[in-house]
């Protein structure tokens, strides 16, 4: 499924990777460590994503108040757009997929998924590993 959004998406310059990001700024300036630790990625990885939305005009970045060495990613108007456009695209193919399944196929994906669910969590708490998760964008979370 993930092709699958990711193929419509890239026709409109999207992603799914660019839309959690670009989400996540929606909400707020971020500085670029308290996006690696939202989205439990490394450093370096942040900030060649961050880059590219830069160079596409999606983000721009601005000195941290008080801090000479930080710099605040936030949302352009450009992301904004991007944003708005990318969601209803992700939205349908979700809801095409799974409004496909009855309510019992729904029901027994439910449970599978609650099921490996609590199995990762036993697995990291054995591990010692922090949960993180994050969820794709919903329309919802647009608001």
């Amino acid at each position: 499924m993930r092709r699958l959004i990711d193929a419509h998406l890239a026709a409109h310059g999207a992603s799914m990777a660019r839309l959690k990001l670009l989400a996540f700024l929606a909400e707020e300036p971020r500085r670029s460590t308290d996006i690696a630790s939202f989205f439990d990625l490394a450093a370096r990885t942040v900030t060649q994503a961050i880059d590219s939305l830069e160079q596409n005009g999606l983000v721009s970045r601005s000195p941290v108040p008080g801090d000479r060495r930080a710099k605040l990613v936030q949302i352009t108007d450009a992301g904004k757009a991007l944003l708005e456009q990318g969601l209803p695209l992700y939205d349908d193919i979700v809801a095409r997929s799974f409004g496909s399944l009855t309510k019992e196929e729904l029901a027994g994906l439910d449970a599978a998924i609650a099921h490996f669910d609590r199995i990762v969590d036993e697995l990291e708490e054995e591990a010692g590993f922090r949960k993180r998760r994050v969820a794709p964008p919903k329309a919802g979370d647009r608001d």
